[in-house]
């Protein structure tokens, strides 16, 4: 009898202190996100907030313009949504954003740089994000298909287009995962922005960041939930794709990036086996690197796309 109800105590604990903790935290991070546009008053991100004025001077410019909503289904049934901007040109920037935000949020200044500087844009927006479908994100596991989707449409849309990526943070770990399956594709170069390396490497650093150690012990149990859930393997590394790049890429990441660090962007960078270039700017926000230093970052782009793009 003692035996049994020790066992019952112990089946018990660990429901209610183990398994039911894990479940919790993988739907706090895998399931849909609720996120504010830039332009809604409620929003409110210390990392870029030095530069709101200026990212909402360039929303309200790319609102002049004006876009077309469109949408494709991803490969599992998805409803996938972007905004195109199309000024006519024979190169378009695919725009890829981070984790629990509105593409413009993350993406907004670039966006418009590249427009000015001759670029249509597709603004696409994650599953599991804003206008798109799905009800459970991948960290970049799952987006990075929903970007070859994405590819495909451009190329259906018009076969002549030269096409650049460009990934912010989870955006840009979606290029990386990506990158060793681009080849004979219209993509001739891609920009990644704080990507990490993998999605469990990058839970252990906010868990570390937020001083909750203890849920360090959850993250392999999350892992097993993933892999039934959405079958995705959180361990997955960037670095394993990059090694088998082939596409040029331009890594930028700011110097005391408090969410993803700096080291991320480097062993990414370094494990890369295409023509490469990193760009790090001083500054301490997360994804602000063409803000912190626009000289430097967009005299990187000039050359970057003076070489990759006829």
């Amino acid at each position: 009898m003692t035996f049994f109800v020790i066992l019952l105590s112990l089946m018990l604990f660990l429901i209610v202190f183990v398994i039911a903790p894990a479940f919790v935290f993988y739907h706090s991070i895998f399931s849909r996100r609720k996120v504010l546009p830039l332009d809604d008053e409620r929003l409110y991100k210390p990392g870029i907030e030095p530069f709101k004025e200026r990212m909402l001077s360039d929303l309200a410019d790319l609102k002049k313009v004006g876009f077309k909503r469109v949408s494709i289904i991803a490969k599992d049934g998805v409803t996938l949504c972007a905004d195109l901007y199309d000024r006519g040109a024979d190169k378009t920037a695919l725009m890829v954003h981070g984790y629990n935000a509105d593409p413009y949020v993350n993406l907004v200044s670039p966006a418009r740089w590249l427009y000015d500087n001759g670029f249509n844009l597709l603004v696409i927006y994650h599953r599991a994000h804003s206008y798109s479908g799905g009800d459970r994100s991948g960290m970049g596991l799952l987006e990075q298909d929903d970007v070859a989707s994405w590819i495909e449409y451009l190329e259906d849309r018009d076969g002549s287009q030269q096409i650049l990526l460009y990934g912010a943070s989870m955006g840009g770990s979606a290029l990386a995962y990506l990158s060793d399956r681009m080849t004979e594709d219209p993509v001739k170069g891609v920009m990644i922005d704080s990507g990490y390396i993998s999605t469990e490497r990058q839970l252990l650093h906010d868990v570390r960041r937020m001083h909750l150690p203890v849920l360090k012990l959850l993250i392999p149990l999350i892992g097993w939930i993933c892999k039934r859930d959405i079958h995705v393997d959180i361990r997955e590394k960037t670095t394993d794709h990059l090694k088998k790049a082939k596409k040029p890429i331009l890594f930028f990441h700011t110097e005391n990036d408090p969410t993803v660090d700096l080291s991320e962007g480097q062993e990414n960078c370094n494990a890369c086996s295409s023509r490469k270039q990193m760009v790090i700017t001083k500054g301490e926000g997360h994804m602000t690197a063409f803000l912190s230093d626009e000289s430097l970052v967009t005299n990187a782009m000039k050359d970057f796309i003076h070489q990759y793009f006829i």
